[in-house]
């Protein structure tokens, strides 16, 4: 993978880094079944491997980040002590079941370590430490699927289903299933009676992958070309399955809705009042893919064309430039897995930082932003959560105004309805006849008053 270029270096060297919104992949856990054409998922559960894996991800988080001595430190963000006005973290609960849940906490120990700052002290002077020496607690806004489709776009989509059937009947599908018939048959033995067919080339890799790791007389039995070919297979058939050869298209769905995503927390960062600085989007491996093809970065980069590693990451890093452009400007970073380190990667084919406005008018287009969009894109009549957009779109605090201030004027309708009745009632006790109350006024006793009704 190719950084940037020594000249692009050089005229954003010192450009300052506002904010910074990371898109983490899971750490390890065991073997997860998805249904090879409506990629409905089983069970699984988070393994501590996996949880290390989070846990250094979130170390070289705070090191990139959060390090004052750092070329990429997040200008003016606290790092001792987390201020939970500065970072907002959402994860995906749907597939995968806890294993994304379990891996944010990880990677959040490791952004956020425990600090014996992180304490009070009491009117009686007594000192409270927080527990396990200072841990600290970041909170965390899960996604369901079920009200919120933006970090889990792809199932019970009937677009995208229909997307995953014209892929499986595409000449180029069918020539590598033919091409691997010779794997198939090799590895019958190691897959204890799973199809052995291309379209389940996900379930094989995954079950060998995890019983490679977790299983010692599977990993001495194991041929080491058997695990290669099946990772070689099981990435031509999820970069297939979520990727599209148009921008906007069906098969980038998981992307277009992590766009959305994206933006907002960009719209917040670029804002000088808003004290957001670090977005964290913990998610499974099935956006990244989306977004590689979709901001065109596979283009330059085909090795991105694949399923990434636990604990990968990809980070999006605004930036305000130099004089005399002092434009706000992307950087896009990707590290996969726990191994090396974070790597310069270029979107819609520019060799440079994107301007923020040039990358909002590209990827516009392509941006699902409610779940009522995503129903239409997917041809579904109706969606039984919220269709007016994504919940990300207020923060809690605006939610809970809007709530409050609707509640009110629901109570205060109420209120004048009801003296209205009231109002009503005595004057036809009084037997005065009321035709309207439009422009009458109301007469008092003392000095008459020009309040009308």
């Amino acid at each position: 993978m190719a950084d940037a270029s020594d000249i692009d270096a050089a005229a954003v060297a010192d450009s300052q880094v506002l904010g910074v919104i990371v898109i983490a992949r899971n750490g390890d856990r065991v073997e997860y079944y998805q249904d090879p054409k409506t990629y409905e998922g089983g069970i699984t559960e988070t393994t501590a491997l996996g949880e290390v894996e989070s846990h250094q991800l979130g170390s070289v988080l705070r090191s990139e980040y959060l390090s004052p001595t750092s070329p990429s430190y997040i200008d003016g963000m606290r790092s001792d002590l987390v201020d939970n006005s500065e970072i907002k973290v959402r994860v995906k609960n749907g597939g995968e079941g806890t294993v994304i849940f379990d891996s944010a906490i990880a990677l959040l120990q490791g952004l956020y370590p425990p600090n014996p700052n992180n304490k009070i002290v009491l009117a009686n002077e007594t000192v409270v430490t927080a527990p396990l020496g200072g841990y600290q607690y970041v909170p965390v806004e899960t996604v369901e699927p079920s009200n919120d489709r933006s970090l889990e776009s792809w199932t019970d989509c009937p677009a995208f289903h229909k997307h995953i059937r014209e892929f499986y009947a595409s000449d180029e599908f069918k020539e590598k299933e033919k091409d691997a018939q010779t794997f198939f048959k090799s590895v019958k033995d190691f897959v204890f009676g799973r199809p052995t067919t291309l379209e389940n080339a996900w379930n094989l890799f995954d079950f060998m992958n995890s019983e490679l790791l977790h299983n010692k007389t599977y990993a001495y039995r194991l041929p080491p070309t058997l695990i290669e070919t099946a990772r070689g297979l099981a990435d031509f058939h999820e970069n297939g399955v979520f990727s599209d050869k148009q921008s906007g298209g069906i098969g980038n769905i998981a992307g277009r809705t992590m766009l959305h995503t994206i933006l907002r927390a960009l719209e917040r960062v670029a804002f000088n009042d808003d004290p957001l600085q670090f977005m964290l989007v913990e998610t499974g491996y099935q956006p990244f893919i989306s977004l590689f093809h979709e901001l065109e970065i596979v283009k330059e980069h085909p090795e991105l064309q694949a399923i990434p590693d636990y604990a990968s990451a990809f980070a999006i890093e605004l930036r305000r430039g130099s004089p005399p452009d002092v434009r706000d400007f992307l950087r896009f970073r990707f590290k996969n897995g726990t191994g090396g380190t974070f790597k310069t990667v270029y979107v819609y084919g520019k060799h440079a930082d994107i301007p923020l406005t040039e990358f909002i008018y590209k990827s516009k287009g392509g941006v699902i932003s409610s779940n009522k969009q995503w129903a239409e894109v997917c041809g579904r009549s109706s969606f039984r959560g919220s269709e007016l957009g994504f919940i990300d779109q207020l923060t809690d605090a605006a939610t809970h105004q809007t709530f409050y201030t609707v509640a009110l004027a629901f109570l205060s309708f109420l209120g004048l309805f009801a003296l209205r009745g009231v109002f009503v009632r005595v004057v036809k006790a009084t037997g005065e006849k009321i035709k309207s109350l439009r422009g009458k006024k109301v007469r008092l006793e003392g000095e008459e008053v020009g309040y009308f009704l």
